[in-house]
C-alpha cells in the first residue's frame, strides 16, 4: 500500500475536491448513508472545503481528511433536523388519529407560541437555547457561539429553559 504525501490544507481541497470522480464518490456516499440530497450534499462539500482550507498544519492523508470532515458535517446537518423536528413538532401519535385536521393547527398554534416566547427572552439566551437545541451544538461549541464559560454553560442553558417557560406560562 503506497503512503500519502503529506499536503497543506489548500492542496488537500484542490486534490481530492476539485476531482469529479472523488465528488460524486462524496455525495453519492451523503445519498446512501444519510438520505441527503444531492444539493445539500454539494453545500457540505462545500462547507468540508472551507473547513479543510482553515487547516494550517500539515496533512497526512487528504482523501482520509477530506472525508472525515464531510462525515462530521453530513452528521451535523442530520443531528440539526432531528432537532428541529423534536422542537416545532409534537409527538402525539394518538390525537393525530383522532382528529388529524385539530392537531395540524394545534401544531401550528404551539409553534407560533414558542416562537413568540423566544422572542420575549434576551438575545443571548435566544442564542444559546437555539446552537444547542435547534442547530445541535455540543456544550462547548455553545459556549463558544455565545461566549460564555464552558464551565458554566449548562446553568445558564437552565436558566434560559425557566425564562423561556415562564414566557409560555
Amino acid at each position: 500500500m503506497e503512503l500519502e504525501t503529506p499536503l497543506v490544507g489548500r492542496t488537500a481541497v484542490e486534490g481530492v475536491l476539485a476531482d469529479p470522480a472523488q465528488r460524486s464518490r462524496l455525495v453519492a456516499y451523503a445519498r446512501s448513508r444519510f438520505g441527503i440530497d444531492p444539493d445539500t450534499a454539494e453545500d457540505l462539500l462545500q462547507e468540508t472545503a472551507l473547513e479543510v482550507l482553515r487547516q494550517r498544519s500539515l496533512v497526512s492523508s487528504p482523501r482520509g481528511f477530506v472525508f472525515t470532515i464531510f462525515h462530521a458535517r453530513c452528521c451535523r446537518y442530520l443531528r440539526h433536523l432531528t432537532a428541529r423536528r423534536r422542537v416545532f413538532d409534537r409527538g402525539d401519535c394518538a390525537a393525530v388519529e383522532e382528529a388529524p385536521g385539530a392537531t395540524a393547527y394545534e401544531g401550528i398554534d404551539s409553534r407560533l407560541t414558542v416562537e413568540q416566547a423566544l422572542e420575549e427572552i434576551s438575545a443571548g439566551c435566544r442564542k444559546l437555547l437555539l446552537a444547542y437545541y435547534v442547530e445541535g451544538e455540543s456544550l462547548r461549541e455553545a459556549a463558544r457561539l455565545t461566549a460564555l464559560a464552558y464551565s458554566g454553560v449548562w446553568k445558564s442553558i437552565t436558566r434560559c429553559l425557566q425564562k423561556l417557560r415562564r414566557c409560555l406560562a
